[in-house]
């Protein structure tokens, strides 16, 4: 199964860990909702980011989803990431439970002119 879907960032809680040099090293606790027909819950996702004098060069995150996908109820959790030259940010669903165990799949995360928006590509057994 394949969709596409809009969310809404609800959280976004940003702090340096390492300054040193023209490079910073940072983390984010991000929030997010979804509401739809495919995915209806919310995310928690902890992001790891490098800057640079020149603007943000790329982030990596661990995010749990916890609702339900296509009626089944549950959480996954994702792995994905981005440098900063890409338009997306793509990455891998790594762990899954309650009604959705068994869960694979791959997601898509974008942010441009037409919003914020996640394309998941899953297969449940």
């Amino acid at each position: 199964m394949k969709f596409t879907q809009t969310f809404e960032i609800t959280q976004w809680d940003q702090a340096a860990y390492d300054e040193e040099g023209t490079i910073q090293l940072g983390r984010a606790t991000v929030g997010k909702t979804f509401t739809g027909n495919d995915l209806d819950g919310t995310s928690a996702a902890e992001l790891l980011m490098v800057g640079t004098t020149d603007g943000p060069a790329a982030y990596t995150a661990v995010e749990r989803f916890t609702g339900a996908l296509g009626g089944r109820k549950g959480s996954f959790v994702m792995l994905h990431g981005a440098t900063a030259d890409e338009t997306s940010s793509p990455g891998r669903i790594v762990a899954a439970e309650g009604d959705l165990a068994g869960l694979t799949g791959t997601i898509v995360y974008e942010h441009d002119e037409q919003g914020a928006r996640v394309t998941v590509d899953y297969e449940l057994p």
